[in-house]
């Protein structure tokens, strides 16, 4: 029989289940995998999922609101990067699955 293995840090749990939450959609997972490399700009990224600026830009709006993406601004283009590293382990977990 298998040894258990011993349950997570409650911290860890909480944290996981935080970036889980913000990440919930197949949107925002395709746009942590964009970032995971290097940050973008808004244009950049809506043209990488094919979908309108005005929903990149909600998706956008709801992982920084919720700490997972950083952004700046460089005149009027505005770039996005991960804020939250561990939200690219998720992605990791993914393609191992």
């Amino acid at each position: 029989m298998a040894k258990a293995k011993p349950l997570l840090e409650w911290e860890k749990v909480e944290k996981a289940a935080e970036i889980l939450k913000a990440v919930a959609h197949p949107l925002r997972l395709r746009i942590v995998e964009i970032l995971q490399s290097r940050e973008r700009s808004v244009g950049e990224i809506k043209e990488l999922l094919g979908i309108s600026q005005s929903l990149t830009s909600q998706q956008l709006a709801l992982m920084k609101a919720r700490g997972i993406l950083k952004s700046r601004k460089n005149g009027k283009m505005v770039y996005y990067g991960i804020e939250r590293p561990e939200v690219i382990h998720v992605i990791d977990c993914l393609r191992k699955c």
